[in-house]
């Protein structure tokens, strides 16, 4: 997750992965995860680019699962760009056992009682990554059993991850919520043992799941408070005169060293308040973000402002950026991101309904 490595020793990463390994272990905290999702996430690496070089070493059927889980952020991905700001509401179920909106306080502090889940948010404050199964996890503590809404939680969480993805973020806690699919996320303390090789025993999730999901919310979550994360903006850097210029605009989750790779022109990373006012990012992950930008965008001036702030912009002989559905207000060309499934389009209410479509759509080439 070191955002100083070059693009050549990030596919050295990629190179790297057993896809074997990562079936086998991936719900494990300590299993074979290959902790590239802050490169994905902001765009240096593309899930098409990871899928063909897996595929020079292993078998497709070797390779499924692994396939498997870069679509889900794909599908996550089409679901943003077909339901827009949809997705930070309940997208298809509304429940009304939520007692409050806000954050659950032992969540927060990392002292839910559940070693394993305590112990992976403080990993994640201190250093911004967290497993995919502790999230779902720390999702379901905050929703199904502290009751809480998913929406300002999930707010903190992407407040604190390195890859933090609006459209993955959002709708994996809807999935844990029960708002995206109709059945809410529910494990038992044997299985967090299990996956983490701790010992708790007599928690608030030691009964059946039937008895977690029925109960009363345990003391130790009961406690919450208002979301009141504020973005710590770094220095904007002044754009130098635009007029007649090829101008490449950059989007905190576009930072693709080989997009227009050689080619002369401005390039801008555009951080927009617009955006991080409501989604704000806690420094480190901020820091993590700008030193990407730098490493792998020659020459790169970051603008801190909405769109409109630039100076001159109007006056650039061509303006290109990457298609986000965060960015369609964006000026000039905008073009598509390399997908796995490019030919699976439209919305789809399940994983399981997009997974399906695109199995087929392989069988037809």
């Amino acid at each position: 997750m070191n955002p100083k490595l070059s693009y050549s020793e990030i596919l050295t990463l990629v190179d790297a992965i057993n896809p074997v390994a990562y079936a086998k272990t991936r719900n494990h905290l300590e299993g074979a995860v290959t902790k590239l999702s802050p490169y994905i996430t902001r765009g240096v690496l593309s899930l098409p680019v990871i899928r063909d070089r897996i595929l020079t070493h292993y078998s497709e059927q070797a390779s499924e699962k692994f396939i498997q889980e870069l679509a889900w952020r794909e599908y996550f991905q089409k679901v943003f760009v077909a339901q827009g700001d949809k997705i930070f509401s309940d997208i298809r179920f509304t429940r009304d056992t939520w007692h409050h909106r806000e954050l659950v306080v032992a969540i927060v502090q990392g002292d839910t009682d559940i070693t394993a889940v305590d112990s992976e948010i403080k990993k994640l404050i201190e250093t911004g990554y967290m497993h995919n199964h502790a999230r779902m996890w720390t999702a379901m503590i905050a929703c199904n059993v502290g009751k809480a809404h998913w929406y300002d939680m999930s707010r903190w969480l992407y407040y604190h991850l390195l890859d933090g993805d609006l459209a993955s973020n959002s709708l994996s806690w809807q999935w844990v919520a029960g708002t995206s699919v109709s059945k809410q996320y529910l494990v038992t303390q044997d299985l967090i043992n299990a996956c983490s090789d701790t010992h708790d025993s007599d928690t608030y999730l030691s009964d059946s799941v039937e008895t977690i999901s029925q109960g009363d919310v345990p003391m130790k979550l009961q406690k919450h408070i208002p979301f009141k994360y504020q973005m710590e903006y770094g220095i904007s850097e002044q754009v130098p005169s635009l007029e007649g210029q090829t101008v490449f605009l950059y989007h905190p989750f576009s930072i693709d060293p080989l997009w227009h790779q050689g080619e002369e022109g401005i390039r801008i990373l555009v951080i927009e308040p617009r955006l991080f006012d409501t989604y704000p990012v806690s420094p480190l992950v901020y820091h993590h973000l700008e030193t990407l930008a730098r490493t792998h965008i020659p020459g790169v001036v970051i603008h801190i402002g909405n769109i409109e702030t630039i100076k001159g912009l109007e006056d650039a002989e061509t303006v290109f950026s990457k298609a986000h559905p965060t960015t369609t207000h964006f000026p000039g060309i905008q073009e598509s991101v390399d997908e796995l499934f490019p030919q699976v389009t439209g919305y789809y209410p399940s994983f399981f309904k997009f997974w399906q479509e695109c199995l087929a759509s392989l069988k037809k080439k």
